[in-house]
Order: C-alpha cells, then sequence, then structure tokens
C-alpha cells in the first residue's frame, strides 16, 4: 500500500491533501520545517516605510507574502506607483493578489526562472528590496548585484525543524514530497541510516542533486500543488 507523505510547513499542504484524496490508498501530512516570524529591526521598519525608494520588490516565498505584508500595509494604505512587484512563482502571485497587488512572475519558480523575467535584466543601478526568511539563497542577490542592482534583504521569517523525531513507523512504502533543501536535511536527519528505502518527489533539479542517498527521485515540474500532483500519481 503506497502512502504519500507530504512534508510543508503548517497548512501547505492542505490544498495537495484534498486533491490527492481518492487518488492514493494513504495521505500522510507531517511537516519537516516550521516557519516562525522575526522581530523586525529599527533598520526594517526603516526599509519599509520607504519601499517607495525602491525599483523593484521581489518576493520569494508564500511566507515572504504572510509576513511582510502585514507590516507593509500598516505604512502602506495604498501602494507606491512606481514599484515594481515580482514573486517567485505562480502560488506567491497568488498571495500577493489578495492585497491588490499584482506581480510578475516566473512559469518556473525559482531564483532561476526570476533572473529570466524581462523586469529584471536591465537593473544597473535600481534599487531592489529582496523579501526572504532568514539564511536563504545567494544566487538571486548574488545575479542582480553583478548585473549593477542595488540589492537590500527584508528578512520576515525563519526556518526551524520539527520536533517531530519518532519517523520509526513510517512504510517503507512511503513516498515523501520534498520542496526545499531544508525540508531535505530534515528528513535525512530524521531518517538516518534508512535514507536508502524511501522514494522522493521532489520541487526541483536543484533539491534532486543532493538527495542521490536515498532509493529514487522523482523531480516535479516545479513546486505548485499542480506539478506536485503530477508527479505524484506518475509515480504510483
Amino acid at each position: 500500500m503506497t502512502v504519500v507523505l507530504l512534508t510543508r510547513p503548517g497548512q501547505e499542504n492542505d490544498n495537495l491533501a484534498s486533491r490527492l484524496a481518492g487518488q492514493v490508498a494513504e495521505i500522510q501530512v507531517r511537516p519537516l520545517i516550521e516557519i516562525k516570524a522575526v522581530a523586525l529591526t529599527q533598520e526594517d521598519r526603516r526599509l519599509i516605510m520607504d519601499i517607495d525608494q525602491q525599483d523593484a520588490i521581489i518576493f520569494v516565498s508564500k511566507s515572504a507574502v504572510r509576513y511582510s505584508l502585514p507590516e507593509l500595509e500598516t505604512y502602506w494604505p495604498q501602494w507606491p506607483v512606481r514599484l515594481n512587484w515580482f514573486a517567485v512563482g505562480f502560488g506567491t502571485s497568488l498571495v500577493l493578489s489578495d492585497h491588490g497587488i499584482k506581480a510578475d512572475y516566473p512559469a518556473v519558480a525559482g531564483s532561476e526562472g526570476l533572473l529570466e523575467l524581462s523586469g529584471l535584466q536591465k537593473v544597473k543601478d535600481l534599487k531592489v528590496l529582496i523579501v526572504r526568511g532568514v539564511g536563504g539563497r545567494e544566487l538571486l542577490a548574488s545575479e542582480l548585484i553583478r548585473r549593477g542592482a542595488k540589492v537590500t534583504y527584508l528578512e520576515v521569517y525563519e526556518r526551524r525543524t520539527t520536533i517531530d523525531d519518532d519517523w520509526r513507523d513510517l512504510s517503507p512504502d512511503t513516498i515523501v514530497v520534498v520542496t526545499s533543501i531544508a525540508a531535505l536535511d530534515s528528513l535525512r536527519a530524521k531518517l538516518g541510516e534508512n535514507v536508502g528505502k524511501y522514494q522522493l518527489i521532489v520541487a526541483s533539479p536543484r533539491i534532486a542533486a543532493q538527495s542521490q542517498d536515498f532509493a529514487q527521485t522523482t523531480i516535479a515540474a516545479g513546486a505548485s500543488d499542480q506539478a506536485l500532483y503530477d508527479a505524484i500519481l506518475e509515480s504510483l
């Protein structure tokens, strides 16, 4: 009996779990990472108050939107007209749209896709604010800086490994869905020497490259619910 294990933080598994109901024998939800807000500094609040001085603002995850927009809306009942908004993918753009923001986003979610957008090609001397979690990837900022942009971070959340460490009851028939490097690291720590028994579905080639110690890895066409859903059904 195949078990599909969803590991995203909090309620981010709900929609995919609903779609899979009736399609797989059993669905389990065990978040590998918890997302927690971080206290904003005075410098952070100055950044928020002065976002009209930025040329572009990039949100690298849904959590970046959820943990920053309430603060932004405190200072900006109306959004600055000249600010260009970007989202890491379609899902993040949908969360932004709930706040009246239309953001440009790549067809395939990720920093690589963002860097291919036309609006981020000619950025010399432009000010770009990246909203993210503590200690995120540096690829996006590094490349924008190489193109001549002036990049600043607004870090609004942090990732923590979940405390649920007892995974001894995990069936060898389990397909584990992993959407980040942090989640993969957490999974590996929980499974220990048993990692070679399990099949993975991952959201990107970058994650797959670090999962060679698992039994099998399937790369989904992205981190969206649709992409993960398709990959899961193809793996059954």
